[in-house]
């Protein structure tokens, strides 16, 4: 009997084991432009899927610029057959990351394969990817999102578990991969910043932000075990909003720090350069024939919120009209905030830097939605570090026609409205009394949780779209359990979500 790609998964093993480096395998190291030393102190990343071709990415210690490291790609985790093999340069000037995009006729569909760096006497932890499927699988996919993963905040239990989800074609930041400034407190510091109050301006102190996240072995993990996609919010740039900054001093003007903000994203990450403008960030791929997956930038091109254009006019065109266009059955777009309205009280915004500050642009999304008759458009987001599952309509609000649905994943560790409220049980009748209320206020939402950490996980089909939102216990806790939030469900003919048992 045929192996189905699920199967052939799981015969290479259930998740790589504390990104264990196996024994070395045989292999050609005599070659004279390999590197001597070395050392791979942030793991190794693999992403931006394309048809047969992965970008994979590892930050090395200790070489010289120009130094060149082996990466070998194989299609099993003990590298018996080994399929691709390169020679990467290590630039000083890109951060001593080395970096290649491999293409590979070997590549195929929806497959697993595992991949590491190495040098003459090192190797990197090992690491494993899926290609996507190709444009007429009929497979389901399964991805998982997450979103605001503040270091002081706490520690990465969700990501420990999110190294464990099985099958995943994707695993998704939706924003905040790091804070360029954060006034959260919690078990751990950052210490970045000539003041050391973890506030990065210059490149240097962006790129020293990734290494210190990404020092984490819980994201090492997760990142060794996915395939990986991202898009930017407003930390990983830089926010001069009212309050925002606490009154620390600015040293570097806020379009430069943006810029470095999105050269150090492109570099600790592993996205492709697209276009001529090589930090492009907004695209589209396609997961087989069920998904195709809208990547936005919300901040590169809009106005401060006053209601003008979020996405900007050549974004927004596009969107609209690959949505137009996209056969997929779901159509999922990542937008790093909120695209349901949020109301604190009836008619009044929690936050106007998210979609409820740019109304009109949100009503033209959902009647082109509406109009075209497009079906099946989810919107993942984050950045409000609360769990919310509700639908879009065109206002926004009840009083709009529902276009699509929006599930908002809870911060990985980021703290909420009522993380700095005393201990339950008085935090938790709190959250109890607000998330009654905030249903009350907006009536299109279909599940709210103000004291939850963690990610969600979709799976799509023909027939459905599967939503489960995943707790980390306590981000307090080194190694702490992670339980099942809630459950929902969408059919791809109505934007309404179904709370599942």
């Amino acid at each position: 009997m045929a192996l189905t790609r699920r199967d052939l998964f799981r015969t290479g093993g259930t998740v790589l084991a504390g990104l264990a480096v196996r024994p070395r395998v045989a292999r050609a190291t005599a070659d004279p432009g390999l590197a001597a030393g070395g050392s791979f102190p942030t793991g190794i990343l693999a992403g931006d899927p394309r048809v047969r071709a992965i970008v994979l990415a590892a930050r090395v210690d200790g070489l010289p610029d120009g130094a060149r490291v082996g990466v070998e790609v194989a299609r099993d985790p003990d590298f018996g057959h080994v399929v691709a093999r390169r020679l990467v340069p290590v630039r000083r000037e890109w951060a001593d990351v080395a970096r290649v995009r491999i293409a590979s006729p070997a590549f195929r569909s929806g497959e697993p394969f595992w991949y590491r760096f190495f040098t003459r006497d090192a190797d990197s932890p090992i690491g494993r990817f899926r290609m996507r499927p190709e444009p007429d699988s009929s497979e389901p996919v399964r991805m998982a999102w997450f979103s605001c993963q503040g270091w002081p905040a706490g520690y990465y239990g969700a990501h420990a578990a999110l190294a464990q989800e099985p099958d995943l074609d994707l695993a998704l930041s939706v924003g905040d991969y790091i804070y360029e400034l954060t006034d959260d407190t919690g078990p751990r510091v950052d210490t970045i910043g000539p003041d050391h109050d973890g506030f990065a301006q210059t490149l240097d102190e962006y790129r020293a932000k990734y290494r210190l996240y990404q020092s984490d072995p819980k994201l090492q993990a997760m990142h060794a075990a996915h395939t990986f996609l991202a898009v930017w919010d407003n930390h990983e740039l830089a926010d001069d909003s009212p309050g925002h900054l606490g009154g620390k001093p600015v040293r570097v003007p806020l379009a430069t720090r943006m810029a470095y903000g999105k050269r150090a994203f492109f570099e600790a990450l592993p996205m492709a350069y697209a276009h001529e403008d090589k930090f492009h960030l907004y695209r589209s791929v396609a997961f087989g024939a069920h998904v195709e997956l809208f990547l936005l930038d919300t901040h590169s091109y809009a106005d401060a919120p006053t209601g003008r254009t979020y996405l900007g006019a050549g974004q927004l065109a596009w969107l609209l009209r690959r949505l137009k266009r996209s056969r997929a059955t779901w159509k999922i777009v990542a937008s790093t905030t909120v695209m349901e309205g949020t109301d604190i009280t009836p008619g009044v915004p929690i936050n106007l830097s998210q979609w409820d500050g740019y109304p009109d642009e949100r009503r033209a999304i959902m009647e082109h939605i509406l109009r075209e008759g497009i079906g099946g458009v989810v919107v993942l987001s984050g950045d409000l570090h609360t769990f919310i599952a509700g639908q879009i309509t065109t206002t926004g609000r009840d009083d709009g026609v529902p276009a699509a649905v929006d599930f908002t994943g809870g911060a990985i560790t980021s703290q909420g409205l009522l993380d700095t409220y005393p201990p339950r049980p008085d935090r938790e009748a709190l959250a109890a009394q607000l998330e009654a209320q905030g249903r009350l206020v907006n009536q299109h939402f279909a599940f709210l949780d103000l004291l939850a950490k963690g990610y969600g996980v979709l799976e799509a089909d023909a027939s459905e779209l599967r939503v489960t939102f995943r707790t980390v216990e306590s981000v307090l806790e080194p190694d702490s359990p992670v339980r099942d939030l809630a459950r929902f469900r969408v059919a791809p003919d109505a934007p309404v979500i179904e709370r599942l048992a």
